[in-house]
């Protein structure tokens, strides 16, 4: 095959520089991109000159042209900036090899700066997004797009070199484009996976035992093919190539697994057949381009496969993570529900306007505690309390001035209550009622004095009052010792004895009140 071309691609551009206080940023990025494409030539001239004198007389593949890929995945991630790199490449390779006099580097050089800008072009319109590796039909809209290239630099170069004409078996125009584009196949998934994009995660990959167990397999491969120990494998390297790339494939991401692949078919390329058998098809010798479409299919079979392979473990890194947000957002929703039931559940025990525990929920912890106390032998007492002649204060006061009474007078009410088993309530009206666990009558009864001295020395004034001149209370408390049960008393005795204490209270605190008021009566 005579000496040819340089195309070429470098992958992933330069980040611009974004001077932030500067005010020749256009000119910076400018600089970068010219940066970018003197290094990407010099990368696409030694790479050509690697795939023009690289691979031995007598080698068991045909060739793969390197550069190809190298302007191929730089036209993917930065665009019409790829054009240049190829000419400027093969101009750069032929000055030290005399490959194609001047005319002939020139249009070579064109051409695969057309398939380049081809390539630009196409590829982000025939795939979504510029991920080589998001779905097959990225894989396939790139390779289409590199295939699409590879032809037309063929087409352009077949001007000035008459060989490339003949599209036949016997001709170098199948070879040289079968050549380009497994170059792309071999270099530009590398190339992508890594440049431009964050290496040091992917790092870890290659510390793993299976990536250097896969790595001295190939290596075992090439010993094989190069001294033809498995007939087979030294006829057909793609025979070889196909496992280990399906392994890699499988078993790693594409940062990982596109280097192998890589590394190895050009391993194949540049090995030696000593023997020099070719495969034998109806009598022929096989043509080193059906071996380089063979190894191209097999390189695209095992992209497949890792494309697949990386969608799959995404699509699971992704449900890990949707599962892991809902989790959290359930036991968020959880929190909110819970603190929303405290709320409502608070809302619910206690009185709007004073702010204590309303009659709902004090008939519920009255139950409660009688049980409680039933277990343990003790006692239980409980005062009702009415405000003095409450209507008359409304009627001189207002409404307003009632309701700020009542809230003043609940508060007094409820700092006395010092223990968690105790209870003030609004009992309905201007009526409250407490509860004190473990007292006997002569202890609630003391207790109910220190409530009365409480709201007295609030010093509320009264005007309207018969009983004195600032608000009072009249007082009623009723106790009850409870015998020690081995077993729940009924529903029905509960009610009844509860229903009896508070009865004892109130019917005290109406003695309170024909006693004259401001007072408080527990006999």
């Amino acid at each position: 095959m005579p000496n040819r071309r340089s195309a070429g691609s470098t992958v992933g551009g330069p980040a611009d520089a974004k001077g932030c206080n500067r005010p020749d940023g256009h000119e910076q990025r400018l600089a970068s991109r010219a940066r970018l494409v003197l290094s990407c030539s010099c990368a696409y001239m030694i790479l050509a000159i690697v795939s023009s004198h690289g691979w031995p007389d007598e080698h068991a593949m045909a060739d793969i042209w390197l550069p190809s890929g190298l302007s191929d995945a730089l036209a993917l991630r930065v665009g019409y900036w790829a054009v240049p790199v190829p000419l400027l490449g093969t101009l750069l390779s032929n000055l030290g090899r005399q490959s194609y006099d001047l005319q002939q580097a020139v249009v070579v050089g064109l051409g695969h700066s057309c398939g380049t800008a081809l390539v630009a072009v196409l590829a982000p319109r025939w795939m979504r997004g510029r991920d080589l590796f998001a779905s097959i039909g990225n894989l396939f809209g790139f390779l289409a797009a590199a295939a699409v290239c590879a032809l037309a630099s063929t087409l352009i170069a077949s001007l000035v070199l008459p060989e490339l004409r003949n599209w036949t078996q016997d001709g170098q125009a199948l070879s040289w484009w079968a050549g380009n584009l497994a170059g792309t196949v071999v270099m530009a998934p590398p190339l992508l996976s890594w440049v431009g994009r964050n290496c040091g995660t992917r790092l870890r990959e290659l510390r793993r035992l299976e990536f250097w167990l896969l790595l001295l397999a190939s290596v075992a491969m090439g010993v094989i093919v190069h001294l033809g120990l498995v007939q087979v494998f030294s006829l057909r390297p793609a025979t070889g190539i196909l496992p280990l790339s399906l392994w890699a494939g499988f078993r790693f991401s594409p940062a990982a697994a596109t280097p192998i692949t890589a590394g190895l078919a050009i391993w194949m390329a540049g090995l030696g057949n000593p023997s020099d058998q070719r495969l034998q098809v109806n009598n022929s010798v096989q043509a080193l381009e059906l071996l380089e479409i063979t190894v191209i299919i097999t390189l695209i079979t095992s992209l497949m496969v890792l494309v697949v392979n990386a969608n799959r473990t995404r699509t699971n890194r992704q449900l890990q993570q949707l599962a892991g947000s809902l989790e959290r957002t359930v036991v968020e929703r959880t929190e909110q529900l819970e603190a929303a039931n405290a709320q409502l559940q608070r809302l619910s025990d206690t009185d709007g306007l004073t702010g204590i525990t309303n009659r709902r929920r004090f008939d519920a912890l009255l139950r409660e505690r009688w049980r409680t106390a039933t277990r343990a032998g003790s006692s239980l007492a409980v005062a009702m309390l009415d405000i003095d002649h409450f209507k008359a204060y409304n009627d001189h006061y207002g409404h307003q001035a009632g309701d700020r009474c009542l809230q003043q007078v609940a508060a007094a009410l409820a700092a006395e209550i010092r223990r968690g088993s105790d209870c003030v309530a609004r009992y309905g009206g201007e009526e409250f009622v407490v509860l004190w666990c473990g007292l006997t009558l002569d202890q609630a009864s003391a207790m109910a004095e220190r409530l009365l001295q409480r709201v007295t020395a609030l010093a509320l004034p009264h005007a309207s009052s018969p009983s004195g001149p600032i608000v009072s209370l009249s007082i009623g408390v009723a106790a009850r010792q409870l015998q020690s049960q081995a077993t729940a008393p009924l529903i029905e005795e509960v009610e009844s004895e509860i229903a009896a204490l508070l009865q004892q209270a109130d019917a005290r605190l109406y003695a309170a009140k024909t006693a004259g008021r401001n007072r408080v009566v527990s006999r």
